[in-house]
């Protein structure tokens, strides 16, 4: 299973990687801080679940979530 982090706040994104990496059979294929850098990425590739940070910057992580799932539904 392909995922994505996306955390703005460096240590939860540190943590989340390691628990993930650890106790999973996840792959993290990405990581990042801000939502339209995660909209870019999604236009060229395909995950199967996003650990989303709801307060991250641009584009808080209820308008992402919206804005993904009109072209990745």
């Amino acid at each position: 299973m392909k995922v994505i982090i996306v955390e703005d706040e460096f240590l939860a994104q540190q943590e989340l990687s390691w628990l993930i990496k650890e106790h999973s059979q996840m792959e993290i294929v990405g990581t990042f801080d801000d939502g339209l850098d995660v909209l870019k990425f999604l236009q060229h590739n395909r995950v199967d679940a996003i650990f989303l940070d709801i307060n991250i910057p641009s584009l808080d992580g209820v308008l992402l979530a919206q804005n993904i799932s009109q072209f990745r539904p």
